[in-house]
């Protein structure tokens, strides 16, 4: 809780400061509404504080609310006395604590239930400012039954309550009873914000406009849960829950593996909203396992090891597995859901699904815990050689903790394990005899190792230590899980005057800048050097070594891992072949992917605290600009639509067209371009998918794109989105997009007509001989009930199977009186003379096959009685 005094007065004619004084409650009242729309919308309260002049309160975005008391100061003097706030909050000893002083006072603790009674525990220390108890027996639950009344106290906010200590008393039996003492919590005319984030309120007092304490509820209810992966299953669609089987080699057999166990992953849940209360919810899992049927829902898979908040609205949730995993058939996939019972409303939400994978890991290796995350440095595993490098240094006047720089790696999935749910316990020790390059003096002599690790010179045989500067003791290290060895390493360790600093790397950059993909020779692909005329001044020279100084201090060259198509090359020491015309080099062949690219080839330091590595980095961006052809200007409309009209096909007119037609001069005597198989056509593959028409065809030489589903009435056109695309050595492809558009080749119209108001007869009208439909061209094709030559012999519409189907629009005033039979339109009244004309509507539909449908309206005029002679 927080508060903040002031006194106000208007024992005087102070009109103006009366008027500031409105203005400001009124600007504290704005305050409180928007800070209860963000808590409502979803915003988390993250911190209450007082200030010099009232409350400021901070939410999770960031955003802050002040809330002053007014300026105003004691009796109204001056306006600049005002009080600061006051903080109450609540002690490590659990009392309740005014800025800083001990109220005396208890707070209410956590409450949870009693358990059953247990075995008599050992004497409790009673608690502070409370009543004493006897010995109670601890449930089972691991907290002490109740045996004596319990006696705390809150700040009151509401009624009789506010302003006020309330004693609170829970008797043995569970009895509760209160009482409001006469001790004011803070002084009159308090501007009061109680954060009560256990019951889930922000309570403000004193506020000008309201009538009484405000409750603003800090927390919504769970409408939603949402899983959040780190990796999807596209097979699936669902977000990805891994968990890892530790193995290790059978002892009497290499080729098996033992059991070692599973990981416990933590996985994160999003609440919707943001501020949802958990309070009353209890977490479970279920799962099914499925194959093509669907199966019922179970909750014998995985089991919450604990639960906690995590960021911007989420939970994580530590889980483990019930050993069922493993016993998944081949075809079949475990899914599980997370559910939230709400315990006080008998609801439930389930989350969506996650398909649980389970890999086995086999390979791990004791790896450097302070080069991370920058990069993996592993321990050797075979015992070094005197003169090796040493993996770390140490100051003989400080120590080393091992477990500091020891960390195990998964090398499977390249996580630690504890990234995944697992922490290995670690065995140090020293090895028994170390000797230096003199091959007498033990260098384990030098260092002391404690049960917790810590490594330090021994200064009960050396008091100051000089003695040790440059001796490297060597420790073994054992990795084990369950108590099962998974890694073993050495970690030499080189004591030093004063710390030293790895020199990192010494980068000397080849860049190539772009490549153009079709240039790469088709099987042998291209060289690029870093010259001995490069090497000699920017490594040698540089360095101020000889060549034979550089191999004495470096350690040779071996192949390394590089992107596929691109293969990395070095002289060697071992080899120091004279005809070689680079230090180093790489070559890059059609398999290489397109885009930046990145080869370092490196010379090791044996000691890279005196030394620095030295790194050939050749960068490179292969790009592709020449294979794909123009589209045809021809045909173009803007920079990218091609418009199909559609053309005879067989005795019937389809919307279709080639799409060699589309491009540059046919693709007459088009050629694949150096490192491409194929140049083709598609529709883009869109969310969603793009549905009523196809590209048929192997590649550009047949491929057609055609309309499949027909154009509806409101359709006059209908866009696709197509790729031209070149496919490549590499598995890749060069793509180029453009829009197909399929336009309605024909046009129709429904001409006006006009029906008279007969004393004895009844007026008609054939629709059919008023509709006229023609091509793009303003061609007729069918008028007056009939297909023309020029329809006939241009479009064959004659054998198309064209239907046409009639329509009245009319209103209720016509009562049934104007009517369609067929094709006919009649107008004929009930014996009243029509003193007004008036309209409706005549449509035809026009359905061509595997074309489109067209819809028309026409004009109808009933005339009147008088306007009909």
């Amino acid at each position: 809780m927080v508060g903040s005094a002031g006194t106000f007065t208007s024992c005087k004619d102070y009109d103006d400061d009366i008027d500031g004084l409105e203005q400001r409650m009124d600007a504290v009242e704005k305050l409180v509404n928007d800070l209860k729309a963000k808590i409502e919308s979803g915003a988390v309260i993250t911190n209450v504080v007082s200030t010099s002049t009232g409350v400021t309160v901070t939410l999770s975005d960031g955003k802050t609310f002040n809330l002053t008391n007014g300026t105003n100061g004691t009796n109204g003097t001056n306006g600049t006395d005002g009080k600061p706030g006051s903080v109450v909050s609540i002690g490590e000893n659990g009392n309740w604590f005014i800025d800083g002083v001990d109220t005396g006072k208890p707070s209410r603790g956590e409450k949870g239930e009693a358990g059953e009674d247990g075995q008599p525990g050992q004497d409790g220390k009673p608690g502070e400012d409370g009543q004493p108890g006897q010995d109670g027996k601890p449930g089972q639950d691991g907290k002490p039954g109740i045996s004596a009344p319990t006696i705390y106290y809150y700040p009151g906010v509401e009624g009789d309550e506010a302003g006020y200590w309330v004693k609170v008393t829970i008797a043995v039996d569970g009895t509760e009873t209160k009482i409001v003492t006469t001790e004011k919590c803070l002084p009159e005319g308090t501007i009061g914000a109680v954060w009560d984030s256990e019951n889930g309120y922000l309570i403000l007092d004193n506020v000008k406009g309201y009538d009484g304490a405000i409750q603003i509820k800090l927390f919504g209810n769970l409408q939603s849960l949402a899983f959040v992966p780190e990796v999807i299953d596209t097979k699936l669609g669902m977000g990805v829950i891994d968990f890892y089987s530790i193995l290790v080699p059978n002892k009497q057999n290499a080729s098996k593996y033992d059991f070692v166990v599973t990981n416990t992953p933590t996985i994160t849940y999003r609440l919707n909203p943001q501020n949802a209360s958990i309070k009353s919810l209890e977490w479970s899992f279920i799962n099914r396992v499925v194959e093509t049927r669907v199966a019922g829902d179970n909750a014998n898979l995985l089991s919450i090891v604990k639960s906690a908040a995590g960021t911007k609205g989420g939970m994580d949730f530590t889980v483990k597995a019930n050993g069922n995993l493993s016993e998944l058939k081949a075809n079949e996939e475990a899914i599980v859901a997370l559910q939230a019972y709400n315990k006080e409303e008998n609801t439930e939400i389930v989350s969506d699904y996650a398909v649980v994978k389970v890999a086995d890991l086999k390979q791990f290796s004791i790896i450097n815990k302070d080069e991370l995350p920058a990069k993996v440095v592993e321990y050797r595993t075979v015992r070094p050689d005197i003169t090796a490098a040493s993996d770390v240094t140490m100051l003989y006047t400080g120590s080393l903790n091992l477990y500091d720089i020891t960390e195990t790696w998964a090398k499977e999935i390249t996580k630690t394990l504890p990234a995944i749910g697992v922490k290995p316990t670690y065995v140090f020790s020293k090895v028994d005899k170390y000797l230096g390059t003199d091959n007498k003096t033990d260098q384990q002599k030098f260092v002391t190792l404690d049960d917790k690790g810590l490594v330090k010179v021994d200064n009960e045989w050396l008091a100051q230590g000089t003695a040790a500067v440059g001796r490297t003791p060597l420790f073994e290290v054992s990795a084990k899980v369950n108590g099962v060895e998974i890694a073993h390493a050495f970690i030499k360790v080189k004591i030093v005057d004063k710390q030293a600093v790895e020199q990192g790397d010494y980068v000397l950059d080849v860049a190539l800048g772009d490549i153009e993909y079709s240039s790469l020779a088709a099987n042998v692909g291209n060289r690029y050097d870093f010259s001995w005329d490069r090497a000699n001044s920017e490594v040698y020279d540089a360095l101020g070594l000889t060549r034979e100084q550089f191999m004495a201090k470096y350690v040779d060259y071996s192949a390394q891992t590089t992107p596929k198509g691109v293969t990395a090359y070095a002289w060697t020491f071992a080899s120091q072949d004279p005809t070689e015309t680079a230090m180093a080099w790489i070559n890059i062949n059609p398999q290489v992917a397109l885009g930046a690219g990145e080869v370092k080839v490196t010379y090791p330091a044996k000691d890279n605290y005196s030394n620095k590595n030295v790194v050939i980095k050749f960068t490179y961006n292969i790009v592709h600009e020449k294979a794909l052809p123009d589209l045809n200007q021809d045909y173009l409309i803007g920079t990218n639509v091609i418009q199909v009209k559609g053309k005879m096909v067989g005795s019937s007119w389809k919307l279709v067209g080639a799409m060699k037609e589309q491009c540059k001069n046919y693709l007459d005597g088009y050629t694949l371009p150096n490192n491409h198989t194929k140049l083709f056509f598609r529709l883009k593959a869109t969310t969603p998918l793009q549905t009523g028409a196809a590209i048929s065809g192997g590649d550009w030489t047949n491929q057609e794109i055609s309309l499949t589903t027909p154009l509806t009435e409101k359709e006059v056109s209908r866009d696709y989105k197509v790729e031209m695309v070149a496919s490549l050595v590499n598995g890749g492809e060069c793509v180029k997009e453009y829009i197909v558009r399929f336009v309605r080749p024909f046009d129709a119209k429904i001409d006006a007509f006009s029906l008279k108001t007969f004393q004895a007869t009844a007026d008609s009208k054939d629709l059919v001989d008023l509709v006229t439909i023609t091509d793009k061209d303003g061609e007729v094709v069918y008028e007056k009930g009939a297909y023309t030559q020029y329809g006939k012999t241009v479009y064959k519409l004659d054998a198309a199977g064209i239907s046409f189907a009639y329509k009245l629009k009319a209103d209720a005033s016509f009562g049934d009186n104007l009517t369609l039979s067929g094709s006919t339109v009649t107008w004929y009244n009930q014996g009243n003379d029509l003193q007004q004309n008036k309209s409706a509507k005549s449509i035809a539909v026009i359905t061509i096959p595997d074309i489109a449908k067209i819809e028309v309206e026409g004009n109808i005029t009933v005339l009147s009685t008088a306007n009909s002679k």
